[in-house]
């Protein structure tokens, strides 16, 4: 064996020390929150990382700058590589994730997308994270556009199916999730899928697991302020931005500008919606349908979505749609002048932003 010298083992000793010090960094508190993620070029995440004073973690791969140490790159594996393998796979592959070159003891998994997931494939995941204990506090999860929508979609009176509730229980378990603000086609959600997704998403988070967080930076042509009033316009989008959003999709300098601007107003007024009001997110209910006289109904669609109303025989018989509407609005509804003497079920369904409501009530029909 050769011998070492006393000056390669205070090298050793100190690269020791600061992988150490590294490590200390993502063993934290769970609950602590980190400085903006940015998964960007050099030339916006310098601009995004002077603008906030620094402290921002930068996602690998990326060349080696002296704004982001180890301590402050974070390793990189993708949705795919985990999606299939069992529970020592994955574990295995996310350890090698936060030692690789260059990382300093986080890893980002970049993207968890529903269709590559089984609900065995879910329950994996889950156990790769409790093998890893306290490690799994390592683990940064982006979750697709898909996984974003797919979750906000669901009525919130309803169990998530799998492996969606599969998934949201193992990617809770790590240190983040950043839901992101954009499609496929990096076009950012619209206004009401923006305050809906992360409500519901807040609502199906267990407590006491890691944070849910937000990534903007593509806007698909909207402009940074739209983009970020949108997501303060409800309470969760706001608390998700206060514990440090990421950042990606920024093409140049100018555009990550706005974003520094932007970040700034909302730590400015973390609690406040630019508009001075909250968004009404969609809630089950909204539907009401009352007699309006003879032959008659009212229809009241206090949210938005697609209604029908139908009509059938109380003694039984064929449905018949008589009116569809779009709400919101209230409208009077005439039963079919041709429709034969008897008394008939009247229903009203209003489905939309994955809610789906009901109402009905018995009307005679008189010569």
């Amino acid at each position: 064996m050769p011998r070492t010298t006393p000056s390669a083992a205070r090298r050793f000793t100190c690269a020791l020390g600061l992988v150490t010090s590294a490590a200390a960094v993502w063993t934290g508190a769970a609950g602590a929150s980190d400085g903006p993620l940015l998964y960007l070029r050099e030339e916006a995440a310098v601009v995004i990382d002077q603008g906030v004073g620094g402290g921002t973690l930068r996602q690998a791969p990326a060349a080696a700058h002296p704004r982001w140490n180890t301590a402050r790159t974070v390793g990189k594996v993708t949705g795919r590589e985990l999606a299939g393998a069992g529970p020592v796979r994955i574990a295995a592959i996310l350890r090698a994730g936060w030692r690789e070159r260059g990382a300093g003891g986080l890893v980002a998994v970049d993207e968890i997308t529903p269709a590559q997931w089984t609900p065995a494939g879910a329950r994996a995941l889950g156990t790769a994270l409790g093998r890893l204990g306290p490690d799994a506090r390592r683990v940064i999860f982006y979750a697709a556009p898909s996984f974003v929508e797919r979750v906000g979609r669901v009525d919130p009176r309803r169990g998530l199916p799998a492996p969606l509730a599969g998934l949201v229980d193992a990617v809770s378990r790590g240190r983040a999730m950043y839901l992101l603000t954009y499609r496929g086609d990096s076009s950012a959600f619209p206004a009401r899928e923006m305050a809906t997704h992360p409500t519901r998403w807040a609502a199906r988070w267990p407590a006491g697991r890691g944070e849910l967080r937000l990534l903007l930076g593509a806007d698909g042509g909207v402009g940074q302020a739209e983009l970020w009033a949108r997501v303060r316009a409800t309470p969760a989008g706001r608390e998700m931005l206060a514990r440090g959003p990421g950042a990606y999709g920024l093409p140049d300098a100018g555009a990550a500008r706005a974003w520094v601007d932007e970040y700034r107003a909302f730590r400015a007024a973390p609690t406040v919606s630019v508009t001075g009001s909250d968004y009404a997110v969609p809630a089950p209910g909204g539907l009401t349908l009352t007699r309006a006289g003879t032959g008659r109904v009212r229809v009241v669609l206090g949210r938005a979505g697609n209604a029908v109303v139908t009509m059938t025989p109380s003694g039984g018989g064929k449905v018949r749609a008589i009116r569809k509407l779009v709400g919101p609005q209230t409208a009077v509804v005439r039963l079919p002048r041709d429709s034969r003497p008897g008394l008939y079920r009247v229903q009203a369904v209003l489905i939309g932003d994955g809610l789906r409501d009901r109402a009905g009530l018995t009307v005679r029909v008189r010569r």
